[in-house]
């Protein structure tokens, strides 16, 4: 047990806190516990998510690129630039005494000079790991029977969910990435955007192609053929926040379709399932079915345009 905490530890260091974030804003589960007692109290530079469902679950959050956020990043490409062409000179350096050394002990192949960075080639931090937040399976706001939710704090935007990933008991990186199709939402600063379960109460695709979703379906069945009722069955619609944060500023989340994504984690690839009124598919292209129109790939540019 201590090692699945371990574990679980870690991916909420990897994920709650913002990667290559800003300093200024302090984001981050927050318990119940703590709004009761007054240790934690709404900030007006922050947005907050709430999420509820039948079980615990987890999350990862990409939040797309604003000015800010680019401003960051362009920083960062300069500097990681600069260190990408002095590695090169010293790679140069240690090939051109490779080169002396081949041909003193008569080696036919010769080592491959090193290849230099270019501003137009190189690549820097993924754009789209700036300001990512988690929530769950840890750090739970509240439970009850058939009842786990979360509250996160995080800077205010426009979030997608990359989808349901944790980490397993030996620290690495599980679960699925919606990289083929998911949703996004907007998070406004001094109020809490609530998700209810709508993330728990999607329809499910006809055939997965996910190893989990199957085995949900597969462990599902075989509890029904023993008389037992199914534990992964999808909840009704809900929405709404518990009597704690009534106080607070709220505002129910309005879905929209996002676009691919990179597979940043190496993770088993699948896509949210269509849902009535936001998010379909032709094929593998994605639509928005708000608006009719097909979405852009990928949902987020992994760089920016490299000033020269």
């Amino acid at each position: 047990m201590s090692m699945i905490r371990t574990a679980l530890a870690a991916l909420l260091a990897l994920t709650a806190a913002p990667a290559f974030a800003a300093d200024d804003l302090k984001t981050g589960p927050i318990e119940e516990k703590n709004v009761l007692a007054g240790k934690a109290t709404l900030d007006p530079k922050l947005g907050y998510v709430f999420i509820q469902g039948p079980i615990r679950s987890q999350a990862v959050l990409l939040r797309e690129p604003d000015a800010d956020t680019r401003t960051r990043y362009q920083a960062d490409w300069e500097e990681d630039f600069a260190k990408a062409q002095k590695k090169y000179q010293s790679a140069v350096k240690a090939w051109e005494l490779d080169i002396v050394v081949a041909r003193q002990t008569g080696k036919k192949e010769l080592p491959e000079k090193p290849v230099e960075p270019t501003r137009e080639t190189f690549v820097g931090r993924p754009i789209a790991l700036y300001d990512q937040a988690s929530w769950g399976p840890m750090f739970i706001y509240s439970k009850g029977e058939g009842y786990f939710s979360y509250l996160t704090s995080v800077r205010p935007g426009t979030y997608i969910y990359y989808g349901p990933i944790f980490a397993a008991p030996n620290g690495a990186l599980g679960g699925l990435c919606y990289c083929m199709g998911s949703v996004k939402f907007d998070v406004k600063a001094g109020q809490v955007t609530d998700l209810g379960n709508f993330l728990s109460a999607t329809p499910e695709p006809k055939e997965p192609f996910d190893t989990f979703t199957q085995f949900q379906r597969k462990y599902d069945a075989e509890r029904a053929a023993k008389g037992k009722e199914p534990v992964f069955k999808k909840p009704a619609l809900a929405w709404g926040l518990p009597e704690s944060l009534k106080a607070w500023p709220s505002a129910q989340a309005e879905f929209r379709a996002s676009g691919k994504q990179n597979n940043y984690y190496g993770l088993q690839i699948t896509r949210i399932a269509p849902i009535p009124g936001v998010i379909d598919y032709r094929r593998d292209t994605v639509i928005d079915v708000k608006s009719g129109t097909d979405v852009a790939n990928p949902g987020i540019t992994t760089q920016v345009k490299v000033k020269k």
